[in-house]
């Protein structure tokens, strides 16, 4: 009869030796999985701040490249601005069709080009250009994409640009 009993318990033994690794493991499960979930978050946050900032930056772009959106007019702190912006002297900032107009019109990208100097100042000695034949107009441009709540990113980019004006 004492050889049964010590089977009894090392059956026993065995089972909550089992248990023990199989909850072990289940928690080792768990924690890769909550840390790849978090990875894949972080990832994909990443990847809709850098997807925020390159609209922003074409936006940006296309002001730099278009004489028409940075005009000569008005004093220090004129400002000119897609439609939505509140506060702008004039509206109707120039776009090309393509993606960024799309976000324009949808309301999920807007730019605002303020007129930072005043009338008639010249150029930063900087440029080494003949100083006499130009006068300079600096702006500022703020380009504001927002879709963070669809999860897709919000930036703001915010950039200098000085236009070369002759003299008369």
């Amino acid at each position: 009869m004492h050889s049964r009993k010590p089977e009894k318990l090392e059956r026993g033994a065995v089972l909550i030796t089992a248990l023990i690794f199989l909850g072990v493991i289940t928690i080792l499960s768990v924690t890769s999985m909550r840390s790849s979930t978090i990875g894949i978050r972080l990832a994909q946050n990443e990847e809709a701040r850098f997807a925020s900032l390159e609209v922003a930056q074409a936006m940006t772009e296309i002001v730099a490249a278009d004489p028409r959106t940075t005009p000569i007019v008005g004093g220090a702190g004129y400002s000119f601005c897609t439609a939505g912006e509140a506060g702008c002297n004039s509206y109707g900032v120039p776009l090309p069709a393509g993606y960024v107009a799309d976000q324009v019109a949808a309301g999920n990208l807007n730019v605002r080009i303020e007129r930072m100097t005043p009338p008639d100042k010249p150029p930063p000695r900087v440029l080494e250009s003949s100083i006499d034949s130009f006068r300079a107009a600096s702006f500022r441009v703020v380009a504001d994409y927002d879709r963070s709540d669809e999860g897709l990113g919000r930036a703001r980019l915010v950039e200098g640009l000085i236009v070369l004006v002759p003299s008369n």
